[in-house]
């Protein structure tokens, strides 16, 4: 692939990664203020920073974990990496480098999403005011999902957008899962598991979808597998998969490279790590091991793509 191209191909990639990333990271911030209501703040913040990996480089400008730090850390902190923040200025920056790629319209919403998300961090975000501002990206980054749904021209910066944003969506399930799946698991009475059940699912969108699969009970075993294996479920790991695989199809008829076979043997890691990793019983420890494995499949199909297809960039 020519340099010129590597180079965007990787800035659409990074659009839909990082956008993916903000919507993921509101989320995982909603719940948790959920489940850490009426609770003491550390443990469930200190959370956060150990899915994200982040728990030493919190503590180098922190003193101490609290909702308020964590806050400021994953929402407005610009210099954090995993921050919306960061996220949000670099899905611009890549939207910008790509403006005769992408539509009119995408490039128009995200600008007013920037802008309105700005001056929602501007003055800090107390908890008082998290859930709103977290629905606020949310519904942000849908609507410019909408949107480029319908004007994005299907060719192949579409199809490096929706790798990027696939590989984001299933590693956020996974980190939701397992911050999630912890509460369901632990002996609390059926009337609070119900609550923490309501919460995960809804936290990806999940409930209604989970209810047409299961009518009439909230199970965490039921809740793991819908997350992570449900093919028709738009944030489970297997239909990301699918989409992935059949993205990594259409690239290779587009640019018929034949070093293509990295990020496919990666693709197929992952594919058979889904079909064999958990039986239908299972324990929150081997939930947990399995979905550190996904992570680190995923993250392997990422570094293929951009050894094939940016290696130039």
């Amino acid at each position: 692939m020519p340099n010129l191209i590597a180079r965007f191909a990787s800035n659409v990639f990074w659009l839909g990664r990082y956008l993916e990333r903000a919507e993921s990271i509101a989320r995982i911030l909603d719940i948790n203020e959920t489940y850490a209501r009426d609770k003491s703040a550390g443990p469930d913040w200190e959370r956060i920073l150990v899915l994200n990996a982040d728990r030493e480089r919190f503590l180098e400008s922190h003193e101490e974990i609290t909702p308020q730090t964590v806050l400021g850390f994953y929402l407005s902190d610009r210099d954090n990496p995993t921050s919306v923040a960061y996220a949000m200025d670099a899905a611009r920056q890549n939207a910008r480098s790509v403006r005769h790629l992408i539509s009119t319209e995408m490039w128009k919403q995200l600008n007013v999403f920037f802008n309105q998300f700005s001056s929602s961090i501007k003055r800090g975000v107390p908890l008082s005011s998290l859930s709103r501002v977290c629905g606020e990206i949310k519904e942000g980054c849908q609507t410019f999902e909408g949107v480029a749904e319908g004007t994005f021209f299907r060719g192949e910066a579409w199809c490096f957008y929706h790798l990027g944003k696939y590989i984001e969506r299933a590693d956020q399930t996974t980190r939701l899962l397992d911050i999630g799946y912890e509460q369901l698991s632990q002996d609390e009475g059926e009337a609070l598991r119900s609550v923490h059940a309501n919460v995960l699912l809804r936290s990806v969108s999940g409930y209604h979808a989970y209810r047409s699969r299961f009518p009439t009970v909230l199970r965490a075993r039921d809740i793991a597998n819908f997350l992570l294996y449900d093919p028709q479920f738009p944030r489970a790991v297997a239909l990301c998969a699918i989409q992935m695989s059949a993205r990594l199809r259409d690239l290779d008829k587009i640019c018929r490279d034949s070093s293509a076979t990295e990020a496919e043997k990666a693709r197929g890691t992952l594919e058979y790590l889904l079909k064999t990793g958990l039986g239908g019983s299972f324990t929150p420890k081997q939930l947990y091991r399995f979905l550190d494995d996904l992570q680190i499949a995923l993250g392997e199909v990422s570094d293929s793509i951009r050894k094939t297809y940016f290696a130039h960039a």
